[in-house]
């Protein structure tokens, strides 16, 4: 029986773990890798729905002034609904009435005075043909007669002006509405322009919403918006944009038209969210799983062609569903890592599970 000498024995087995080794490191290597899910960057048109804070104002609001200086008769109590035209405060304006008919005498005095004067004028320009009368009395008369006329046409003019702050008498109401705040009371006397109460238009509802500045091109008057209070949703129109920032805030103002049911359940100076939709852009997207958020910023991982981890900063925008716009250092089909992103860092190896 031969017998194999130890020495080649341990040559043999020295030799094969020298040609294993290789293949053993190259499978320690893959173990070490950690296994992620990769996408890719995609550009693509969105149209995105913003979140904005809102508040509700009625279009029309409106304070009621005095016309005249005057004794409050009656004046509306807060609550009441007042229709267009109808009065809000009626002054005590027995004194005017007195004054108008006081007026219409003295016109009616200037108006037989002038009539007097004009037939006086007409019968001296008639014995002037026949060298009757003199050319200074004519002139004289006619005179008189011209300053009659003018006097009739003060008397009238005086008539008109009492007849217009007799109809200032009442303090009309500019639109349906209702009086929220009475400032003075029946009994007082005011001057004209004194504030006497305060009214709303209740029906006809608007939203204002602050929007940051940078969204200002993207907003589009015509589309609808979501307007929520609480468990209340409904829709409503964009009517216009205002194109002036807060300084402070640096948003701007996009007013929304209600519909008209709102009014049945919702009420001026009540907030509201709204969700905005902004016109498309060309943005680059990434899954809203594939943003990594840290201390010393926000990045995504970047998967590079020998499957190293590069960390991307990046500055989020807008979202659009499960994706969101991205502004960084990415271009379009890069893999970034989704599942696993969390845990890797600069420069790691990784080992790609799967690609969505």
């Amino acid at each position: 029986m031969n017998v194999l000498d130890p020495r080649i024995i341990l040559q043999a087995m020295l030799l094969g773990g020298l040609c294993l080794a290789p293949s053993f490191l190259r499978a320690q290597a893959a173990n070490d890798a950690i296994l992620v899910t990769v996408t890719e960057v995609v550009a693509e048109d969105i149209s995105p729905v913003i979140p904005a804070a809102g508040t509700v104002f009625s279009r029309n609001a409106t304070q009621i002034t005095a016309g005249l200086a005057g004794r409050i008769d009656w004046i509306a109590e807060p609550g009441d609904y007042i229709a267009a035209g109808d009065a809000v405060a009626v002054f005590d304006c027995d004194w005017l009435e007195l004054r108008r008919e006081e007026l219409l005498a003295q016109t009616e005095r200037e108006r037989i005075n002038y009539e007097t004067l004009r037939r006086e004028a007409e019968r001296l320009e008639k014995l002037r043909e026949t060298y009757v009368a003199s050319a200074t009395q004519l002139e004289r008369m006619q005179g008189d007669r011209d300053l009659a006329a003018s006097e009739l046409r003060i008397a009238q003019v005086r008539v008109r002006q009492t007849e217009e702050e007799l109809e200032r008498c009442a303090a009309t109401a500019p639109f349906d509405g209702v009086v929220t705040e009475r400032l003075r009371n029946q009994g007082e006397d005011v001057e004209r322009s004194t504030v006497l109460a305060a009214m709303t238009d209740t029906r006809n509802l608007e939203v204002r919403a602050s929007v940051p500045i940078r969204y200002l091109p993207r907003v589009r008057p015509g589309d609808l918006a979501e307007v929520r209070m609480q468990e209340i949703r409904f829709e409503g129109r964009v009517r216009t944009a205002v194109p002036a920032a807060d300084a402070l805030s640096q948003t701007f103002q996009v007013r929304i038209d209600l519909p008209q049911a709102a009014p049945d359940f919702i009420a001026a100076g009540q907030l509201v969210s709204v969700s905005l939709p902004l016109s498309a852009a060309s943005v680059m997207t990434v899954p809203r799983d594939s943003i990594v958020l840290r201390e010393d910023g926000t990045f995504v991982m970047r998967i590079n062609d020998d499957n190293k981890v590069e960390r991307v900063t990046i500055e989020v925008a807008e979202a659009n569903g499960q994706r969101v716009a991205v502004r960084g250092a990415l271009k379009p089909g890069d893999r970034i890592a989704v599942r696993g992103a969390e845990a890797l860092d600069d420069g790691e190896r990784v080992a790609v599970q799967a690609e969505t």
